[in-house]
């Protein structure tokens, strides 16, 4: 029986994902929570990345209102005058609202400690754009050599800013390398007002508050004296709560905000000194003696408890050793887990932090050896991440929370999760795969996990195809094309078949396949949603599992486990075929399935792969069309798209039962290879190798 948490979970989804996620929220809480702020190359209209939507039909939010940002002191903007001045913000208003964190007397220019955080009043207003209307903050800035729109947003600007935005107000939609050093660029900051259900449940000012890599929801929630849960509504968050560095989140506050509750905590100071003055004479001599007893009281609790404290961590650093030295098994408590591999994070004994093993109740693996990790996996410490990210530094940053890393010359990726990384790292390290991206090593810190896998140099497919699509990037040949759908079907083979047990990614995307190496062959990673198939033994036919938590990508996932939340190998076979479609198009998934979510989506493919066997010229110009404008001339051969388009059609199929085998995928992909490589130019088929005048598609 799912619990009322996962099915409120799970409704959840459903609607976005059959409401297709698209158009300005009609919710109470109006503002979506932006986790794509450094996927540059998509506009991202319908998830708020161009912006705080204002304006909505029914909407109720007023035009503009007075608000504030947060901002974080570092060079060169370590002064409330630099801060206000690159947001645009009055400095003696700046000032007012910070006193508490400057010195006495000191001015907007004096210099504050790097990581103060700042808060910068300002108004925000409904504002007309070339992509719909967006509250907003204007402010201007001035390029500078080297500068990128991804480093303006988000190093310069911290989040305030998304390059989404800059492209299409700044740049007025030219594309991002037309931006020249010395350039005045407006820059639209991120903030917004309180709908009217806000503001009669008291919230006066929405606050654009910039996460910190530490930052947690309760925790940020926390110091603004607010409910968590409303602040995940304001951002309309669900579960787990998931909040990245870089993004802003709106934290809707009753009053003006303290800046002082906002600092992070310094460590607490060490007790003083107990002095004891010598008694000048004998009628204060009772006092000295009270004086003298409070304060060797006050020293023996504190001795007591300090010794207390001592053998206590030497006690469990003792436990903690002796479990090492067993290899003993870290097992979930009897009645927390969840059917199947749909584990909550639970309560165990020992967890994985700050590079070694003690005890802890942040997370827990259910079933792995704390001997079987560490002969398996490196476990890092965090000042080795950190050294090795540049102190996760904006430049390193290649996507989400991914970060590129360098261990002693050698590149790495290193991910930033607040999930139960349990099931991941029990299959990660266990399979070992050339088409699946190996996780190297792992560190636990201050409740978040850090995984480290290989380095995929070429980034993942579906940037790949898009930047090839604007001319940004060299775009992949029909025969790479064909490799990588290869290698995906060939590592998802490797999971049905082979893996024991069998696993299901039920994840596949472009977004989730790596291209690395010479080639390029393709890596297929993001294991966090993976389901173990247990009782599969060689050779036999999708066995399934079922689960109430559906997690996946909008344009990817199966109908039969969206509607049911049946989950097996030909759930991951959908998804190929929607990947493999990308790759014939050149186009994303979600304008391949378009705004409907009821009924089958790819009719339209299933009557051009039926009519594929009359031929016929307006047939093939159909397909002529399908295929991505993008490809090299020449290297498309018309036989091969015929096979692929074919392929692809059984592997969408709406009934699981019909879609072949990831194994038969493979076997046909690589019969490809002996396809004739005549292309549509050459082929008499041709409807365009007529000389007809109308020029050649290839």
């Amino acid at each position: 029986m799912a619990s009322s948490h996962d099915l409120t979970a799970m409704l959840l989804l459903l609607f976005s994902i059959l409401s297709g996620g698209l158009g300005p929220p009609q919710v109470q809480a109006q503002q979506p929570y932006g986790t794509q702020i450094a996927d540059c190359p998509n506009q991202h209209n319908s998830s708020g990345l161009l912006g705080y939507f204002c304006g909505a039909a029914g909407s109720s939010a007023p035009p503009s209102c007075p608000t504030f940002l947060t901002f974080t002191a570092r060079p060169p903007r370590s002064s409330l005058a630099s801060i206000g001045a690159l947001l645009g913000a009055d400095p003696a208003s700046v000032l007012a609202h910070n006193d508490n964190e400057q010195d006495a007397g000191a001015g907007a220019d004096a210099p504050l400690p790097a990581g103060t955080r700042v808060l910068v009043p300002t108004t925000c207003a409904c504002t007309a754009t070339p992509g719909g209307r967006f509250y907003q903050r204007n402010a201007t800035y001035v390029a500078a050599a080297g500068d990128t729109l991804f480093i303006i947003a988000n190093n310069t600007f911290q989040g305030l800013t998304s390059c989404q935005a800059l492209e299409a107000q700044g740049l007025r939609g030219a594309p991002p390398q037309s931006l020249d050093a010395g350039q005045s660029l407006p820059v639209p900051l991120r903030c917004a007002c309180p709908t009217a259900a806000q503001a009669a449940a008291g919230a006066r000012f929405l606050v654009s508050y910039l996460v910190d890599v530490s930052d947690e929801l309760a925790a940020v929630a926390a110091r603004f004296g607010v409910d968590a849960q409303t602040v995940a509504e304001a951002n309309q968050l669900q579960p787990p709560f998931t909040i990245f560095p870089y993004t802003t989140l709106l934290i809707p506050v009753s009053a003006q905000p303290n800046v002082s509750r906002i600092q992070t905590p310094p460590p607490a100071p060490p007790l003083p000194p107990v002095v004891v003055a010598p008694a000048p004479g004998k009628k204060s001599g009772s006092r000295v003696g009270v004086y003298i007893g409070v304060a060797v009281a006050v020293v023996a609790v504190a001795t007591i408890a300090s010794a207390g404290a001592f053998l206590a961590l030497r006690a469990r650093r003792r436990r903690a050793r002796a479990v090492l030295a067993a290899g003993a098994v870290v097992t979930e408590k009897e009645g927390k887990a969840g059917k199947g591999n749909d584990r909550a994070a639970t309560s165990s004994d020992f967890t994985v932090t700050g590079g070694e093993f003690s005890l802890s109740t942040t997370e827990a693996f259910s079933s792995i050896s704390v001997t079987d990790i560490k002969s398996s996996l490196k476990v890092y410490t965090y000042a080795e991440l950190k050294a090795a990210t540049d102190d996760f530094s904006p430049d390193r940053r290649i996507g989400g929370s991914v970060y590129r890393a360098a261990f002693n010359g050698d590149a790495a990726a290193v991910e930033v999760v607040d999930r139960n990384v349990s099931t991941e790292v029990e299959l990660m390290r266990k399979i070992n795969h050339l088409n699946l991206i190996r996780l190297i090593g792992l560190c636990h810190h201050r409740g978040r996990w850090y995984l480290v896998t290989e380095y995929a140099e070429h980034g993942a497919l579906r940037d790949r195809l898009l930047a090839a699509g604007t001319g940004a990037a060299a775009p992949l040949t029909w025969a790479q094309r064909v490799q990588v759908g290869l290698d995906v079907a060939e590592g998802l083979r490797y999971l049905h078949e082979y893996a024991r047990p069998a696993w299901v990614h039920m994840d596949v995307s472009s977004g989730s396949v790596l291209l690395a190496g010479d080639g390029p062959r393709a890596k297929l990673r993001g294991f966090g949603a993976a389901r173990a198939i247990t009782g599969a033994t060689a050779g036999e036919e999708a066995l399934f599992t079922m689960t109430s938590r559906i997690a996946g990508t909008r344009g990817y996932i199966a109908p039969e486990y969206l509607e049911h939340g049946l989950v097996s190998p030909k759930a991951d076979v959908y998804s190929l075929g929607v990947m493999l479609l990308e790759l014939v198009t050149g186009r994303d998934a979600e304008e391949l399935v378009g705004d409907g979510a009821v009924g089958d989506p790819f009719v339209a493919l299933r009557e051009l792969a039926e009519e594929l066997d009359g031929g016929g010229d307006a047939v093939l110009q159909r397909l002529e069309e399908l295929v991505d404008p993008a490809l090299p001339a020449g290297s498309c051969p018309q036989d091969a798209v015929v096979m692929v388009v074919r392929l692809i059609e059984r592997c969408v199929k709406q009934d699981p039962a019909r879609r072949p085998t990831t194994g038969e995928v493979a076997q046909r992909l690589l019969k490809l290879s002996g396809v004739s490589v005549l292309s549509w130019r050459n082929s008499p088929e041709s409807p365009r190798s007529s000389g007809s005048g109308k020029g050649l598609m290839y």
